[in-house]
């Protein structure tokens, strides 16, 4: 008889397949977690930096996302606002490639605020980390570390991989990771735009003046700018264009001038409930 072998799943092909059936941030994390482990990795951290869905100019930085650090940590680094003095978070902002912080980081340049947050840091299990920064198209910088186990401080492992990795994770979870943190915030607001201001936006996007959009609704110009204005004070944008994207990423409409490909015209989405 001829000996059966078992077909082993690859170790990558294993994580795109959870991560896909993954419908939460925290379903995600665990998936994250576990993969990273079985690579030698003991912390990573996801962590959306910059999106113009937030702000108008990229000069704010962010600090949520998905991340299995000490959760001790995580306070300090939020209520202390290190990501204004974390010297990883300054270099992604002009790197595009993965960068271990051994090769990165010159202790003799730094500043006494970025040299402390980094000591402190390593005390709480944090160092020899290797950062993947991520890039959206509607803008959005994310970055990505991943903390090698004790045993593997000096050669981090799989390194290749990670960035692989990284790019994936961030695909699938920039999109639930913005609607978790941003449309509960729009919720307790109660910031849901109206029929006629979805019908609106979906024209805005598409290019269309005040003039044309009320032809196509049938209302006044006056009515249709009254309708942005609303829009743009409910999701607090600073212009038309910055309020489409926000109404887009928060999963308010659906055009197919964003969307990849599937041919799908502008169609209104209501978020789903809490």
């Amino acid at each position: 008889m001829h000996d059966i072998k078992h077909k082993t799943v690859d170790p990558l092909d294993r994580f795109i397949m959870r991560l896909n059936a993954a419908t939460s941030a925290a379903e995600m994390k665990a998936v994250m977690e576990s993969s990273i482990k079985s690579l030698g990795y003991k912390y990573f951290s996801y962590h959306i930096l910059q999106t113009p869905v937030l702000n108008a100019t990229n000069e704010t930085r962010h600090t949520f996302g998905i991340s299995n650090y000490p959760e001790e940590w995580v306070e300090r680094y939020a209520s202390e606002r290190y990501v204004y003095c974390d010297p990883i978070v300054g270099m992604s902002l002009s790197r595009k490639t993965p960068f271990k912080w051994s090769d990165a980081i010159d202790r003799d340049k730094l500043t006494e605020e970025e040299r402390g947050m980094i000591e402190e840091a390593a005390k709480r299990g944090i160092a020899n980390g290797l950062t993947v920064p991520l890039m959206s198209r509607h803008g959005e910088l994310a970055i990505m570390t991943v903390i090698p186990d004790e045993k593997f401080q000096d050669s981090p492992p799989e390194a290749h991989l990670i960035h692989i990795i990284s790019q994936f994770f961030h695909s699938c979870a920039l999109p639930v990771v913005m609607e978790e943190h941003l449309i509960g915030s729009y919720r307790r607001r109660r910031s849901f735009l109206s029929a006629r201001e979805k019908e609106t936006v979906i024209w805005v996007s598409k290019g269309k003046s005040s003039w044309e959009i009320a032809k196509i609704l049938g209302i006044s110009e006056k009515s249709v700018e009254f309708y942005m204005e609303s829009v743009k004070r409910k999701l607090e944008a600073v212009n038309r264009t910055q309020a489409v994207v926000k109404a887009i990423m928060l999963g308010l409409i659906q055009t197919d001038r964003f969307q990849s490909g599937d041919g799908r015209k502008a169609t209104m989405a209501m978020p789903s409930r809490a």
